[in-house]
Order: C-alpha cells, then sequence, then structure tokens
C-alpha cells in the first residue's frame, strides 16, 4: 500500500528544510496561491484514490434538501474531516451513527474557502461486517422498537380464504410453485398483482401495490388474503423485502399477508412484519389454504355428526309422541270435559260469593262515609266556631274590666298624689303666687315686675290685683 497522508506530509516537510530558502527578497504569495501550491503538493504526494480505516464521529445527518453527509473520521491519534455528496450517499445501505468503525473510499482535496484538507468519500462499508449486514439489523432493531414486529398486532388468517391475491413478478418460479398448490382448489379466485421483485425500483412498487389493493380491493369484490412472495436469491437479490417502506406498507394493510420469500434460511423484515411467514412461496400457498386441505375430512365429520343428532331428535319426537298417544286425554276426552264443567262451576261459585263479599264491604265503607260526612257537615263547624267565640267574648269583656279597675286604681293613687304635691295645698300652708295679669306668667323674681304693671296675687281662697308702683322700694320681706 503506498504511504499515507501524513507520511507523505512528513516527507515533503523534510525535503523542503533541505532545500535552500528563497530569497529573502522574492515576491510575497497569496492565501490562493499558497493553498494552490499545498493543493499541488498533496495531489502529487498523496494518491488521487485511496482507502481509510477510522471510526466515525461528529456525524451531521443529511441537511435540508441537499442530502450530503459531513462527518469525521478518527483513530487513536488523529482525525480527519469527510464530505459525502448526495449522489454517493443515496447507494449506502446502512445508517451511518458515531462510533462505527468503516472503511473509507475516495480523494483528499483542499477545502480552500476554510483553508483545511478533508476526504471526500465515493464509498462506505463498515468493517466486520456486510453493509447489507448492518443495515438489516439496523432498520429490525428500530421496527422492533416500534412494536411492528409484536404478535398482538398481526392479523389472524381467514379459516376459508375464498378471493386471494398473489403479488409477485409472473415471470418466476415463485408464481407457478403458488399455482400448483392452489389450483387443486377451483373454487378459489386467484388475482395477480404484477410486480418487480429485485432491483431499485422493487420495494417502492411492492408497497404501492399493497396500498392500491387496500384501498380498492372492494372494487373487485374484496380480497381475503395476500400472498407477498418471490423465490430465492442472493441476498442483494431479496434486498427489496428488506426495504423501511415495504415493512411499513405490510404493516398498515388490513388484509392478512402472508410473505414466502426466499428459502427456508432467508428472514425478510417483509416476514418478520408479515401476519404470517412462511419459508418459501410453496409453503405460503399450502399456509393459505390449510383449512381447505381438510375441509372434507371436516364435512364428513360434520356430516356424520349431523346425521346422529337427526336420528336422535326422531328418536325423542317420536317418544314423546307415544307418551302423548298414551295419555288419559285420548283414552277416555269426555272425563276431561267433565273436570272442567266441575271447575267452571267452582268459579261460578266462587265468583258469586266474591261478588257479595265485595258488595257488603263497599255497603260498610260507604256507611262509614255517610257518616263521616255528617259530622263534617257546616252546621257542625258553625255551631263549634260560635262556642269558640263566646268564650272569646267572656274572655275579652272579662279581660276588660279587669283592665278599666286597674287603670282606676293608677288614676286614683296619681289623683291623691297630685294633689299632695299640687299647688292648692302650697297656699294652703300661706304661701301666694304672683303672676302678671296680662298673660298670667309668674314673677319668680322682684327685678322681673315693671312700673305701672298689674299683678295678680293668688291665695288660697282668692285673687288680689295690685299695681307696682315703683319696683325700687324695699320689698315687705
Amino acid at each position: 500500500m503506498t504511504d499515507g497522508f501524513f507520511d507523505t506530509h512528513a516527507r515533503l516537510t523534510s525535503q523542503r528544510s533541505a532545500t535552500a530558502s528563497p530569497a529573502p527578497g522574492g515576491a510575497p504569495l497569496t492565501v490562493t496561491q499558497l493553498t494552490k501550491q499545498i493543493e499541488k503538493a498533496i495531489k502529487s504526494g498523496v494518491p488521487a484514490s485511496l482507502s481509510v480505516r477510522g471510526e466515525v464521529s461528529n456525524y451531521r445527518p443529511r441537511k435540508g434538501g441537499s442530502g450530503h453527509l459531513y462527518f469525521t473520521m478518527k483513530d487513536a491519534a488523529a482525525c480527519i474531516d469527510c464530505v459525502m455528496w448526495a449522489d454517493a450517499a443515496a447507494a449506502l445501505k446502512f445508517t451511518l451513527t458515531d462510533g462505527l468503525e468503516v472503511l473509507a473510499s475516495g480523494r483528499v482535496g483542499i477545502y480552500a474557502d476554510r483553508g483545511k484538507y478533508q476526504l471526500y468519500v465515493n464509498s462506505l462499508s463498515p468493517m466486520g461486517k456486510g453493509a447489507l449486514e448492518l443495515a438489516f439489523q439496523q432498520l429490525r432493531a428500530r421496527l422492533e422498537k416500534e412494536g411492528l414486529f409484536s404478535p398482538e398486532r398481526k392479523k389472524p388468517l381467514p379459516v376459508y380464504p375464498l378471493r386471494i391475491c398473489l403479488v409477485t413478478s409472473r415471470g418466476t418460479a415463485a408464481i407457478q410453485d403458488m399455482f400448483k398448490v392452489l389450483n387443486r382448489y377451483p373454487w378459489l379466485r386467484l388475482f395477480v398483482y404484477d410486480v418487480p421483485v429485485q432491483g431499485g425500483s422493487a420495494a417502492p412498487k411492492i408497497a404501492a401495490a399493497i396500498a392500491h389493493l387496500n384501498h380498492e380491493h372492494e372494487s373487485i369484490g374484496g380480497i381475503d388474503a395476500i400472498l407477498l412472495a418471490r423465490g430465492g436469491g442472493s441476498p442483494e437479490d431479496l434486498w427489496a423485502f428488506n426495504e423501511e417502506i415495504v415493512a411499513r406498507a405490510v404493516a398498515e394493510s388490513e388484509i392478512p399477508i402472508v410473505t414466502g420469500i426466499g428459502h427456508e434460511i432467508d428472514v425478510s423484515i417483509a416476514d418478520l412484519v408479515a401476519d404470517h411467514h412462511a419459508h418459501t412461496p410453496t409453503e405460503a400457498a399450502q399456509t393459505v389454504v390449510a383449512q381447505w386441505r381438510s375441509a372434507d375430512d371436516e364435512l364428513g365429520i360434520t356430516q356424520t355428526r349431523l346425521r346422529r343428532a337427526m336420528r336422535q331428535m326422531i328418536q325423542d319426537a317420536r317418544q314423546r309422541l307415544t307418551a302423548i298417544e298414551r295419555h288419559e286425554l285420548f283414552r277416555r276426552p269426555m272425563d276431561m270435559v267433565n273436570q272442567l264443567r266441575q271447575r267452571l262451576d267452582d268459579r261460578e261459585r266462587a265468583l258469586a260469593l266474591g261478588i257479595s263479599k265485595s258488595l257488603a264491604k263497599r255497603r260498610s265503607e260507604l256507611t262509614q262515609l255517610e257518616s263521616r260526612l255528617t259530622q263534617r257537615h257546616p252546621r257542625h263547624t258553625i255551631a263549634l266556631y260560635s262556642a269558640r267565640v263566646a268564650t272569646i267574648e267572656q274572655r275579652l269583656s272579662k279581660a276588660m274590666i279587669d283592665d278599666r279597675k286597674r287603670r282606676t286604681v293608677r288614676l286614683d293613687a296619681l289623683q291623691a298624689h297630685l294633689n299632695a304635691v299640687g299647688p292648692e295645698q302650697v297656699l294652703l300652708r300661706g304661701y301666694t303666687i304672683t303672676t302678671t295679669r296680662k298673660n298670667g306668667v309668674p314673677m319668680r323674681s322682684a327685678a322681673d315686675a315693671k312700673l305701672g304693671q298689674t299683678l295678680v296675687t293668688r291665695f288660697a281662697d282668692g285673687e288680689v290685683e295690685s299695681i307696682v308702683a315703683d319696683p325700687k322700694k324695699p320689698t315687705l320681706f
């Protein structure tokens, strides 16, 4: 193998150091010129195509619609940036992840805008296992985590399917193998949906066929089951059945799907998602018609059981008919008539007695009702209320008399008190009351008297008028 980039870089550096340095007065280089010289040195010292082994890190998934991949490859001592253009990335069968050891093929170039060298990768392959095997395991783990392989979500196959659709290629031996099995049952309605079963366009067309059958199967009378099959081949030939688009179409199908892909040792993602996995196309066809193979035996067993049940039913009916024939009713029919006559007489007597009792009870109830109505006649109510009014009248009269007596006693007491504290008693003791003649206002002070004013002095036995002559003269007392 040729020298690696770092070995070549060291060798070129030692060569340049051995040669004479350029003259101090030489013209300086531009950045672009320097970059071109470095790129020329790399191209002359590194092979145009090389393979590099390392561990993936700093992987950035495809951004927007470009589809380009950007990542770093590293080992224990160094790393290099890598670019994989969209056309090369589209051919990858596995998902790139950090920590994955890969073998990259491409060329080393200079990215002038950032002034760095990087590896332009044309192809990638995982170390230790094939790309297809790694892609298979990655998709299987992801779909299993989503629950697409869970038995709980798988649909049961119809017991006796009548309308079966084969999704496969017309030009393969697989369809002939299935026809050999299915043509034994001429009452089956078989449909063939022709699709490619290998190549880059196979997976989208298989998925589209399954989706189309689920949406349009009612237009052809319905489909009971789908057989998705193809014969054996290399992993590359069978890869269409490992594509995610096919797995999701199988999982979303409302019609039960049986797969028979490859040989016994081949297991695809579609097999794991399908409602039933058969190892070969022939086994897939046999699985779908498994109950039809034993239908003749089942029919014979059912016929035997039906005959036995019919014989038992006829025997039971004969026994019941014999018992009815021997019944006393058919031997002496008049006895039954006489019994019915006697029963009718008993019912008549019981009915008459019941009517008499009912009438007597109703009469008693009517009498009691009449008594209650009499007691509740308005004149009784009036008499009762009249008695109540008389009682209330007596109580009211007595209360008024008692109240008048209490008020009279109280009034006498007040009168005696007033007489005791009234002015007449004061006058009897020798006091007088002097008031003005004009308005009768009592004179409380000598200063209130005015010259010429007429005063009235009241005694216990009369009144005396006087005229104020000189209010400044001394008073008598």
